[in-house]
């Protein structure tokens, strides 16, 4: 079996239609648990509230070039992301399932090009089991399901290391056309990164492609990606928005760049700071239930010298492009879970290639199954002493869903113990359908149970209780308040604004003067005005502000309690029935 890729197409060992039809079974499967959406999820705060009141607040003014959240100019991200939710509430009508879809749509992108990546160059086998680890690794199960720009970055971003894989191959194959195809998917894949996320749309790939440029010797291939054309077409999808918004937006440029692209890579000032390590413990968690095979990647690692890395460019770009982004967050000061996802297509294709190779060589694959299997039981310990022991299944009201929870990762212990194999001297290889099953079904089956599980839960662990109250409790000329801090999941619930009280730190004070022009700030005397006349006032309340209501400078009526959050940081009152 030849699963070397230097430009040309490998031979590569066919896959027999059963083995086909079953690795596709569960490719089908795996896909349909990112998109799935079993009943009403509620909004989870703040990222979810963040990514649909925007998109709504566009919709309700008209204007789609200033991002406003809560009324107060939004400039954290470029606008692609909010644009993709307005259109689909356009389409769909506003919900929380709506809202996800351009979510559910990337990642489902991400499993479909490393499926046609993956295998155009390394057969059937390496791209199925490619886009099977990266549809079925828990970071991008759970990134699936929440309402947040990385996976159609993570989208983006791929499309751009996998175009400019294209463009080399092409490139040394002497294929002009095909080059330039590639290289136009390249400066399109980079314009969508760009106006999700900013800078890093050019950062991360461009910077990978330096790397493996001195790497293989191949400078003079970088100034060819500049074509007239490509380059044209980044310029229309990129700087048009940026003019308007500078224009629309004294200090826009300032903020932007300097603040939002320089100073949260550099400083901790976002309170998103964490350990150098933090990213590896995202990595092995993030990858279950594949981590025990993660050491089979180094088959896939070009190897030493110049000479290996031309020999496999194509891995060569992709370990380039997965450690370099892998490190440029480490290093940021600024860190989230998320912000390692774009590298999984390419993570998971290498490793794809790497299992591959070493089933090739006869690997019986003994210690990674055992690692999987102790990964299965820690999980299954976890599972019953939270779900059981603490009561949370009962708690919650999930016992079905925790039952299917344990008997999945139950199974998936026991169908990854290397059974010693009666009559045989040595291990033998497992098919990759055997691995993929043993490994993936009980996985899938966990997976089927967490999502049975998350409306349920989500209603007990978002604010949706307090908001499910203020939704009865709002009555047409009411005025709703926040003090103390912003709830982000009750605008797009209300589907109106909410003037905040005593706002501190916050995203929203790039806003602040236009905030306090629009009365979207007001003081304290004003609110104890509001509050004290004739009209009705509710006010979503943060814990921390309770003292505001018995202050005798100054002095408010009795407030009516109407609800709280689950984990009471929130409350809701009312100045009368």
């Amino acid at each position: 079996m030849d699963l070397r890729v230097s430009g040309t197409r490998p031979r590569v060992e066919p896959l027999a239609p059963r083995g086909r039809a079953l690795l596709l079974l569960l490719l089908v499967a795996a896909s349909a648990l990112l998109v799935v959406e079993p009943g009403r999820v509620a909004l989870f705060e703040p990222d979810e509230g963040r990514y649909a009141e925007i998109p709504r607040e566009m919709i309700a003014t008209g204007d789609w070039v200033t991002p406003r959240l809560d009324g107060f100019p939004y400039f954290e991200k470029p606008p692609l992301h909010y644009w993709l939710v307005a259109v689909s509430f356009e389409l769909f009508g506003q919900s929380e399932a709506t809202s996800r879809i351009p979510i559910k749509a990337a990642s489902l992108g991400m499993v479909l090009l490393t499926l046609a990546f993956a295998r155009r160059r390394w057969g059937e086998r390496v791209g199925i089991l490619a886009a099977l680890v990266t549809a079925s690794s828990l970071l991008v199960v759970a990134m699936a399901r929440v309402n947040v720009i990385d996976p159609p970055l993570s989208l983006a971003l791929t499309g751009a290391a996998f175009s400019f894989c294209a463009f080399q191959e092409a490139e040394r194959a002497g294929n002009r056309a095909r080059a330039r195809l590639a290289l136009y998917g390249l400066h399109l894949s980079c314009a969508a990164a760009v106006m999700l996320k900013g800078l890093i749309g050019l950062v991360l790939p461009g910077g990978a492609i330096v790397v493996w440029a001195l790497a293989t010797g191949s400078l003079r291939l970088v100034p060819r990606l500049f074509s007239p054309g490509p380059l044209a077409l980044f310029l229309l999808l990129t700087v048009p928005w940026h003019v308007l918004v500078a224009r629309r937006n004294p200090g826009f440029l300032d903020f932007y760049f300097v603040n939002e692209h320089f100073k949260r890579f550099l400083s901790p000032g976002h309170r998103r700071s964490g350990s150098r390590f933090y990213f590896v413990g995202v990595l092995l968690a993030g990858l279950l239930p594949w981590t025990g095979f993660l050491g089979r990647i180094g088959l896939s690692y070009p190897g030493r010298g110049r000479a290996a890395w031309r020999d496999r460019a194509t891995e060569g770009y992709l370990w380039s492009f997965s450690v370099l982004v892998f490190l440029f967050f480490t290093v940021s000061r600024s860190k989230l879970v998320p912000y390692i996802l774009p590298i999984w297509p390419a993570l998971a294709v290498l490793l794809a290639v790497g299992i591959e190779r070493a089933r090739a060589r006869g690997t019986a694959f003994l210690v990674d199954r055992r690692i999987t299997a102790g990964f299965y039981g820690l999980l299954l310990a976890g599972a019953l002493a939270a779900g059981y022991g603490g009561r949370y299944a009962e708690r919650f009201g999930v016992e079905g869903p925790a039952a299917l929870l344990v008997a999945a990762l139950a199974l998936g212990f026991l169908l990854n113990l290397p059974w010693p194999a009666r009559g045989r001297p040595r291990p033998v290889a497992p098919s990759t359908e055997r691995l993929a099953v043993t490994v993936a079904v009980p996985w899938l089956l966990f997976l089927g149970g967490a999502v049975w599980a998350l409306p349920t839960v989500a209603r007990q662990i978002t604010p949706w209780p307090l908001v499910e109250t203020l939704l009865a409790e709002a009555r047409p000329g009411d005025l709703v308040f926040q003090r103390g801090a912003y709830l982000e999941v009750i605008p797009p619930y209300l589907g109106r604004l909410t003037p905040i009280v005593d706002l501190g730190w916050s995203e929203l004070d790039f806003g602040r003067p236009e905030g306090q022009k629009k009365g979207l700030l007001p003081t304290p005397e004003e609110f104890a005005r509001l509050w004290n006349g004739d009209g009705r006032v509710l006010a979503v309340v943060h814990f921390g502000h309770l003292g505001s209501f018995t202050n005798p400078t100054l002095p408010l009526n009795r407030p009516i309690y109407l609800g709280q959050t689950p984990n009471g940081k929130y409350l809701l009152f009312a100045n009368r029935r």
